[in-house]
């Protein structure tokens, strides 16, 4: 029912500034639309990061976007909007999170059209993340999934091998019942509500995927460009000891 792809037109762009506008400015107050003229939400990160969007295939909408922003280059300091928010000492050890290898996932946004047809919040509904899409039901979870795994996919193009994001909790326990385990970086932060500073290596997420959810990493390897051999034999993190 759906086709994620990277924003690399500028009309994919346009369509993924646009409906971060009417998440991110009209549905939830978190952005100042005087501040985003012409109906499209930008911001200063958006010079060094690449957008995704996910498309219902029947019609061409656009029911949800993602972005991953990029270390600017050349810069000899922090670059992402998470050093701006989270004083964690990790972010700045070279190894644990160097900044040329680090991307961050953000402005994550899924269509009001889709969620208000659903009955559901921003994630869809987190505790049940295991629902099959049949006649558009319950697909708000497997648009998260999907904006995660082209986000993955644009990673790898940029040799991304890690990422952080500053997530809300509900988002957190979504993806980690599809066996994305994010490791805390610090405490709940204020910025727009509660959120949690996090990171994971990319190859450590990917195991974890595969070793808990082996469904969701099929949905999440075929036909796209995430590389099996990214995979080693890993132990899984354990969900209860991240997110109790």
């Amino acid at each position: 029912m759906f086709l994620a792809l990277p924003a690399d037109t500028p009309e994919l762009q346009r369509e993924a500034h646009r409906l971060r506008y009417r998440v991110y400015c009209l549905e939830r107050g978190f952005e100042d639309p005087a501040q985003n003229p012409g109906g499209l939400e930008r911001d200063a990160y958006d010079g060094h990061a690449v957008q995704a969007l996910l498309l219902h295939r029947m019609t061409g909408q656009a029911l949800g976007t993602v972005r991953l922003v990029l270390h600017r280059s050349g810069a000899r300091h922090g670059t992402l909007p998470i050093h701006s928010i989270c004083r964690d000492p990790r972010l700045g050890d070279p190894h644990i999170l160097p900044f040329e290898t680090t991307a961050e996932l953000s402005r994550l946004a899924i269509s009001k059209v889709i969620r208000r047809r659903e009955g559901v919040d921003l994630y869809g509904d987190a505790a049940r993340p295991d629902a099959r899409v049949a006649d558009g039901r319950c697909a708000v979870p497997q648009l998260t999934l999907g904006l995660m795994t082209v986000a993955l996919q644009m990673g790898e193009t940029y040799g991304v091998e890690q990422v952080c994001a500053v997530m809300e909790p509900a988002l957190l326990r979504l993806v980690a019942r599809f066996g994305l385990c994010f490791r805390p970086l610090g405490p709940l932060v204020e910025y727009h509500g509660l959120r949690q500073p996090c990171y994971a290596r990319v190859d450590e997420l990917l195991a974890g995927v595969a070793a808990t959810r082996p469904d969701v990493w099929t949905a999440m390897t075929e036909r796209s460009r995430l590389r099996r051999s990214r995979v080693r034999p890993l132990p899984a993190p354990s969900l209860a000891a991240l997110w109790p």
